[in-house]
C-alpha cells in the first residue's frame, strides 16, 4: 500500500500536462483552437468585470455596513477598534481599501477597485494553474467557468473581501506549483513568507494552506522521507506562526455574535447538522454541496425575471442542467485521485475542513463564504472534462454537445445580467432616493431617514457629500411593546418637523431587522398587518399632503423610497 502511495505521489507530472516539454513542443508546432478560445474567454471575463465596475451600481446593504467603517477609520483604528454594524474583514483587505480611499476618495468605485484587481488577478493566476494541471479542453472549461460565473463576477466588483479571499486561495495553489518540488532553504522560506502574507488578506486561506501542509506532509511521512518532511516544516511553521499572531492580536478580539450564528442557522440553514437527527438533516448533506454549482460556480440556470415561470415547472431541474457539471466534477475527483494524489487532497481537504467548521458552527457553509473553494472545484471539473474527452476521443460531436450544455447556463445567466442590470446579484438602490433628495432639496426642507436606512445615509453623506443634514430615526421597536407604543415613542421625532414647509421621508420597505437583531423579534413588529413605514406615512398624511415620490427600480425587489410631503400651515 505504501509503495502504491509512493508511486502516485512522487511520480513526475503526467506527460499530458501543458508544462511538460512534449506538450510545449506540440503546442508550438500544431495549431490549437483551444488556445484561441481560452484567450477569448479571458477577454470576456475581463470585459464583463469592467462593465459592471464602470456601471457603478449603488452599494448593497452589506457593502454599506462594512464601508461606513472603512471611510471613517484610520489604519490603526481598523486594526484595533470594533466596527459599527457588527462587521469583520481581514486586516490586509481593510488596509488596501483604506489606501484606495485616501488616493481616490470615498465613492463606490474607489472601494471596489481592490476587489476588482483581485478578480482580474484571479483570472491570470488560475489560468496558469489550470494549464499546469489540465489538458487543453479541461483548462478551457475551468477558466471559462471562472471568467463567466455570475457570482464570481459579482464578487469581483463588490466592495467586500470575498474577491480577495478567492484570489488568495488561487495564489496559494499557484505557490504550491512553484515551490512544492523545490528543496532549497531559500525557496522554502520564500514559500513560507508568501503563504504567511495571504493569511492577512483572507480568513479562509487557513483552510487552503492547512490542506496543502497536511497533504504534502503525509506524502513524505507515509513514504518515510524524513529529511524532506523536516525541510517542508519551514514554510508550514511560518504559516502557523502567522495565523497564530493574527488570531491572537486581531481575530480573537472580534466580539462573538450569537445573533449571527442564529441568523445563518435559521435564515440560510448554513450549518451542517452534526450529527444528523432527521431526514431533513440528511438532505442537507446532499443539497448544500450541490448548491456549490450555483454559488460560487454559477453553472445552474437562474430562473428569475422573465424566466421565473419555469420555476414551477416539473422539468426545472433538467432546465438548470446541474446534473451535467455535478457528474463531471465527481468524475474529475476520481481522475485526479488516480493521477495526482497529493494535489487531490490539497483540493479536497479545504471542502472537508469547511464542512467540519460548519458543523461546529464557526463558519457558515453558504454562498459567498464558499467563494474560496472555486479554484479547487474548477480543477475537479476540468479534470472531469479531460476524462470525458478521453472517453469520447472518437465522438467529437457528442463531446462538443456536452461543452455546449455546460456553457449554456453561464452564457444565459451572464448575458441576461448584462442586458438587464436589475438582474445582477444584490441589485439594491440605496443611493437613488438619497441623491434624488439632494437634487430636489430646497433650503428649509426637513429630511427624515427611517431607522432602516440610516446606514445608507451615513455612508452617502460622507461619500458624495449630501447637501442636507437629515434627522436620523431611532430604532424604537425593541423598547416598544406594541404598534401603538411604537408610534407614541416616535412623536418627538415628528415634533422636529414643526415649522417646516416640506419634509422628505426616506425608508426601505422590506428591511425590518437591524443588523445584530434576532430575526423576527419582537414578534408584534413583524406581524402581517403592521408595517412601520406605512404607519409613519399615515402619520405624515395627517400633517400634510404627498407631492413627490421616488421609488428604486425595480420596485418589487428592493423598494427604497423617498416621499416628499408638503405640510399644513
Amino acid at each position: 500500500m505504501l509503495a502504491s502511495f509512493k508511486s502516485t505521489t512522487t511520480a513526475a507530472l503526467p506527460a499530458w500536462q501543458p508544462t511538460s516539454a512534449a506538450s510545449r513542443q506540440r503546442s508550438s508546432t500544431q495549431p490549437d483552437s483551444t488556445q484561441l478560445l481560452l484567450a477569448v474567454l479571458l477577454a470576456l471575463g475581463v470585459g464583463v468585470r469592467l462593465f459592471h465596475f464602470f456601471d457603478n451600481r449603488s452599494f448593497f446593504i452589506d457593502e454599506i455596513y462594512l464601508n461606513v467603517n472603512t471611510i471613517t477609520m484610520g489604519f490603526w483604528e481598523l486594526a484595533t477598534k470594533p466596527f459599527e454594524y457588527e462587521q469583520k474583514a481581514p486586516i490586509g483587505y481593510l488596509w488596501a481599501t483604506r489606501l484606495c480611499v485616501l488616493l481616490l476618495g470615498k465613492k463606490e468605485m474607489a472601494l471596489r477597485l481592490f476587489p476588482l484587481l483581485c478578480g482580474l488577478g484571479t483570472l491570470a493566476l488560475f489560468t496558469s494553474v489550470a494549464r499546469h494541471y489540465l489538458r487543453p479542453w479541461g483548462a478551457v472549461v475551468a477558466v471559462g467557468v471562472l471568467a463567466l460565473s455570475p457570482p464570481i463576477i459579482y464578487h469581483s466588483v463588490e466592495a467586500k473581501q470575498y474577491s480577495t479571499e478567492l484570489f488568495m486561495a488561487t495564489l496559494a495553489l499557484w505557490l504550491y506549483i512553484r515551490y512544492h518540488n523545490r528543496l532549497s532553504v531559500g525557496a522554502l522560506l520564500t514559500w513560507g513568507v508568501l503563504g504567511a502574507v495571504t493569511l492577512w488578506f483572507s480568513f479562509s486561506a487557513i483552510f487552503v494552506l492547512a490542506s496543502i501542509a497536511i497533504a504534502v506532509s503525509a506524502r513524505w511521512v507515509l513514504t518515510t522521507r524524513w529529511r524532506k518532511f523536516l525541510l517542508y516544516l519551514i514554510p508550514f511553521s511560518l504559516w502557523l506562526v502567522s495565523f497564530a499572531v493574527q488570531y491572537y492580536f486581531i481575530i480573537s478580539k472580534y466580539p462573538q455574535s450569537g445573533w449571527l450564528i442564529d441568523f445563518f442557522d435559521k435564515v440560510y440553514d448554513g450549518f451542517m447538522p452534526l450529527p444528523p437527527a432527521s431526514l431533513a438533516d440528511l438532505k442537507w448533506y446532499g443539497q448544500r454541496p450541490y448548491n456549490l454549482l450555483m454559488h460560487p460556480l454559477g453553472m445552474l440556470l437562474t430562473l428569475d425575471g422573465d424566466l421565473a415561470a419555469w420555476q414551477s415547472s416539473p422539468w426545472r431541474y433538467l432546465f438548470k442542467l446541474g446534473w451535467l457539471p455535478a457528474g463531471l466534477l465527481l468524475g474529475g475527483m476520481v481522475v485526479l485521485f488516480l493521477r495526482h494524489r497529493t494535489l487531490f487532497f490539497c483540493l479536497l481537504l479545504p471542502l472537508l475542513f469547511t464542512l467540519v467548521a460548519s458543523g461546529v458552527r464557526v463558519y457558515p457553509f453558504y454562498g459567498r463564504f464558499m467563494l474560496f473553494l472555486a479554484p479547487a472545484l474548477l480543477l475537479f471539473l476540468g479534470a472531469g472534462v479531460d476524462g470525458l474527452r478521453t472517453l469520447l476521443a472518437r465522438q467529437r460531436v457528442l463531446f462538443g454537445a456536452v461543452l455546449v450544455l455546460l456553457a449554456l447556463p453561464l452564457l444565459i445567466n451572464t448575458g441576461r445580467q448584462l442586458a438587464d442590470r436589475d438582474l445582477f446579484m444584490n441589485h439594491e438602490d440605496n443611493r437613488g432616493p438619497l441623491l434624488y433628495i439632494n437634487q430636489h432639496y430646497q433650503p428649509g426642507d426637513a429630511v427624515y431617514v427611517f431607522w432602516n436606512m440610516t446606514h445608507a445615509y451615513q455612508y452617502y453623506k460622507e461619500a458624495y457629500p449630501l447637501r442636507y443634514t437629515a434627522i436620523e430615526g431611532r430604532n424604537l421597536k425593541n423598547e416598544s411593546t406594541s404598534p401603538a407604543d411604537f408610534l407614541r415613542r416616535m412623536q418627538p421625532e415628528f415634533a422636529s418637523f414643526r415649522g417646516k414647509k416640506r419634509v422628505w421621508f426616506v425608508f426601505d420597505y422590506l428591511n425590518r431587522n437591524a443588523i445584530g437583531e434576532y430575526v423576527g423579534q419582537p414578534a408584534w413588529y413583524h406581524t402581517q398587518y403592521f408595517y412601520a413605514t406605512t404607519e409613519v406615512q399615515n402619520q405624515l398624511n395627517q400633517l400634510g399632503r404627498k407631492v413627490d415620490e421616488y421609488h428604486s427600480k425595480p420596485y418589487n425587489r428592493y423598494p427604497h423610497t423617498a416621499v416628499l410631503y408638503e405640510l399644513n400651515q
